[in-house]
């Protein structure tokens, strides 16, 4: 599994980049959001995180091996779940992600499914899919604050709250998936104890996901 390429940028298309990786030259399939990020940045090095897929049909039609690079992992994490949905796929995918996954997810979030269905794509009725099958699995991607962020994934040290809020492996695993998209430790504890000081009782994760981009808007 090809999980990351480092290169030099030779070129940009319309859904790819290559990588000058001496002695080769690799094309990636690249999101819109990526391609804009890239484009001016011909002949110098760049790091893409990939995924591996093979391309093709069935009953004999030609299969073809592609990789597919993002920005960061998040990114990726982002469109393996966004591919999951009905009717999707990689293609269709690649060319809705025009922005970038932090405002992706907040539509979702938000079930905008009207400007969800702007995207290149994605037509009314698979926004509504992508809304009621994605809208809980979303949040911590909406909360990215920045390109990439520690990958820590230990105890939420001095977290506080009432026990009878939520579990503790519910909190500890919300903090972990804070900080995997870019919040400090003192962030992600800070908005933990925020949404714990109320009444609300959390069961999993995605409660207390939802809970904190509430709090953030």
């Amino acid at each position: 599994m090809l999980t990351k390429v480092r290169g030099i940028v030779a070129a940009v298309g319309e859904e790819t980049a290559t990588l000058r990786v001496e002695p080769f030259e690799l094309e990636v399939l690249i999101p819109e959001h990526t391609r804009r990020a890239i484009q001016a940045k011909i002949g110098e090095p760049m790091e893409l995180h990939t995924l591996f897929y093979i391309e093709g049909g069935t009953m004999g039609a030609r299969m073809i091996p592609r990789l597919i690079g993002f920005l960061t992992p998040i990114d990726r994490e982002f469109f393996e779940i966004f591919c999951s949905v009905d009717g999707v796929g990689v293609k269709k995918a690649l060319r809705a992600m025009v922005r970038p996954v932090r405002e992706l997810a907040r539509m979702i979030q938000d079930q905008d499914v009207k400007l969800l269905a702007t995207f290149p794509g994605i037509g009314e009725a698979t926004a509504e899919r992508i809304v009621a099958k994605l809208r809980r699995k979303v949040g911590k991607y909406a909360l990215i604050v920045g390109q990439e962020g520690p990958t820590g994934s230990g105890p939420a040290p001095g977290v506080n709250g009432a026990p009878e809020n939520a579990e503790a492996d519910v909190i500890r695993d919300t903090f972990a998936a804070l900080l995997s998209v870019g919040h400090t430790e003192a962030q992600a504890r800070q908005a933990i104890d925020r949404v714990l000081s109320g009444k609300k009782k959390f069961k999993s994760v995605a409660d207390m996901i939802e809970a904190i981009y509430q709090q953030s808007r």
